[in-house]
């Protein structure tokens, strides 16, 4: 399929201001991009007219609040994303540490939305981070479920036996120190996405360990009878 080329430049433009962590000068986003100043700058106007990027007092730039309203626009009309919000806030509320929606799109394994626990640490990723394949809990589950939707070969052992429990674990593989619990959303025979639960991993400890894998699975379960019509119970 062919490409625009201005498209491809604005995406890559955009990508690099995420990556800033707040801010950059456009020198330094010429020199991260390998592009000539004069090109970035007419892109980069063009952005900030759309509210995709502003600049602060100095003239540096920043992802714009028009980004904000596309995100939650694209989530709010995901039916998925739309069914578990209210789960995940349920849950994070009930257990105290974060619950994300994890699923796949366009062939890669994303962050969908994400409710924060009540306690003083924010787990990562952020919404919107691929979520490697590899690596995750949720990425075996895709593997063992769903692994073309991922375009990943047949699933391996310990994607087989994450399937038969009905979740997985992952233990600082991804994220260092942060243990993740994931159940799939398994509706009308597909996967459509995985529920988890982030927590620094001293937290999830014994019992602990179990409440959260018993909440993501209880999650889980709960989507997956909202998309097949059958409401709460």
């Amino acid at each position: 399929m062919e490409r625009s080329g201005t498209v491809d430049k604005a995406v890559r433009a955009l990508e690099a201001l995420r990556e800033s962590g707040g801010s950059a000068s456009l020198a330094e986003l010429a020199a991260r991009l390998g592009m000539p100043k004069a090109t970035l700058h007419r892109l980069l106007a063009s952005l900030a007219a759309h509210a995709l990027v502003e600049q602060d007092g100095e003239g540096r730039y920043r992802l714009g609040v028009g980004l904000i309203r596309l995100g939650l626009g694209a989530q709010g009309l995901d039916p998925v994303a739309r069914v578990a919000r209210p789960e995940l806030e349920r849950a994070a509320r009930a257990f105290g540490e974060t619950f994300f929606l994890v699923a796949a799109r366009a062939g890669r394994l994303v962050v969908l939305d994400k409710a924060e626990g009540t306690g003083l640490l924010r787990a990562a990723p952020t919404v919107g981070a691929e979520v490697p394949v590899d690596v995750t809990a949720s990425g075996r589950l895709y593997l063992a479920h769903a692994p073309e939707l991922v375009g990943a070969p047949a699933a391996d052992p310990a994607a087989q036996r994450a399937a038969r429990r009905g979740y997985d674990v992952n233990e600082g593989e991804w994220i260092d120190g942060l243990t993740v619990i994931a159940a799939p959303v398994l509706a009308r025979g597909s996967l459509h996405g995985c529920i988890a639960c982030a927590a620094a991993a001293q937290s999830l400890r014994g019992d602990r360990h179990d409440a959260a894998v018993r909440h993501t699975r209880e999650v889980a379960e709960r989507v997956a009878r909202a998309l097949q019509g059958e409401g709460r119970r």
